[in-house]
């Protein structure tokens, strides 16, 4: 009886050891097997910091690109409202009496620089213009480019804001121009939108006092 009790007792450790190797193996296959799994890990890492660093690129880059606009459109108007300081622009235009057309004359002079196009990353067919007179460079003040809904609250173009006033010699003037460029990282970037469509206002102007010239020809009328 004690010889089976024994035999038994062996048999039971001999099994309880096996079992003790299998598991220290798979415990060390398991162990071995970690680095290979490393590449998953660093893709889902990859995964949730590219999508914060891509929209945070992209969102630099669009204020960039927005600055560099307002910059151009800045230059446009300074460059062709040389003409109406010079009585240049109100001269070779005496003869046209429609404020559209006077307008589209003006925007061709600022996007067409000596006949050649000017380059810039908005759309030039697209500025609105205002032409305005002042009494004084005091009281100079320009026109809202957009009006808000009192209803819905709701920014959009101000339908006075296109306009033309023909600048005679000594004259107070303010050139105004505005375009609307769409905004596409609306919460990362400087460029907050403020029109409905997800699209922003750009603004330049100049302010200046028209130097003497033959006004009375060009500029026949009291306005």
């Amino acid at each position: 009886m004690w010889i089976g009790l024994q035999g038994e007792s062996e048999i039971g450790r001999a099994t309880t050891a096996r079992a003790s190797r299998t598991v220290r193996r798979s415990i060390l296959r398991a162990l071995h097997a970690l680095p290979r799994h490393q590449g998953g890990a660093s893709a889902v890492e990859f995964a949730l910091v590219a999508l914060p660093f891509l929209a945070l690129s992209g969102a630099i880059l669009e204020a960039g690109v927005t600055y560099f606009a307002q910059e151009i459109l800045q230059q446009a108007v300074t460059d062709a409202g040389r003409q109406i300081y010079t009585g240049q622009f109100q001269t070779a235009n005496t003869s046209i009496t429609d404020t559209t057309t006077l307008l589209n004359n003006f925007r061709t002079a600022m996007c067409y620089p000596g006949g050649r196009a000017r380059i810039t990353v908005f759309p030039c067919a697209n500025v609105r213009v205002s032409i305005t007179k002042a009494a004084s460079f005091g009281s100079a003040t320009p026109v809202q480019a957009t009006a808000t809904n009192a209803t819905t609250g709701i920014s959009d173009w101000n339908t006075n804001f296109p306009s033309y006033t023909c600048a005679r010699a000594g004259d107070v003037v303010v050139v105004q121009a505005a375009i609307d460029v769409p905004v596409y990282f609306p919460l990362l970037g400087a460029a907050y939108a403020t029109l409905p469509n997800r699209r922003r206002l750009i603004q330049a102007a100049t302010v200046f006092q028209v130097e003497p010239f033959n006004s009375t020809a060009a500029c026949p009328s009291s306005s």
